[in-house]
């Protein structure tokens, strides 16, 4: 034989205090965390040194895109100019990528230079890669070899990367 219980009444007070709590329960207090802002900087390798800069400029031509950074308190310079599209840019005659690094060294200021020189000539040699291309930002990775085009000089830059807001 089969028993039945008799259900407990619950006022609607009670109902709803219920299911206000069970709503509680399953809720979170934590805020959705913010999305961080993305880390605008350049960094490469020269002379053996390791750099970074987040003092960067940037500027939107018609068909290029020109980046640029600075390291506070020294003379050193790089900017890079590619295509306005994601890619991978080797430096040659018909290419608009160029790159230049300014370096002091024993108080001499120099720029090593590559690229395209205007003249139907290649001057120095690499790549740049943009990885990533939105409305205000661009990414990629760069490594060349300038020329000084005083000295003949070269200079190589490694390790290249860049996120720079646009």
């Amino acid at each position: 034989m089969l028993t039945t219980l008799p259900l407990p009444l619950f006022s609607g007070r009670t109902a709803i205090l219920l299911a206000l709590t069970s709503l509680a329960a399953c809720s979170s207090s934590k805020k959705d965390d913010p999305v961080a802002a993305p880390t605008r900087e350049m960094s490469w390798t020269a002379d053996g040194a390791a750099l970074k800069t987040t003092t960067l400029q940037s500027q939107k031509f018609s068909n290029t895109l020109s980046v640029a950074g600075s390291v506070p308190g020294s003379a050193t310079f790089l900017s890079l100019e590619f295509p306005n599209a994601v890619g991978t840019y080797t430096f040659g005659p018909n290419s608009s990528a160029t790159a230049a690094y300014t370096a002091s060294a024993g108080g001499t200021v120099g720029v090593y230079f590559a690229g395209s020189t205007g003249t139907g000539t290649v001057t120095g040699a690499g790549t740049i890669v943009v990885t990533a291309l939105s409305a205000t930002e661009v990414t990629g990775t760069f490594t060349f070899t300038g020329i000084n085009l005083n000295t003949g000089a070269s200079k190589s830059v490694s390790n290249g990367k860049f996120s720079v807001g646009l």
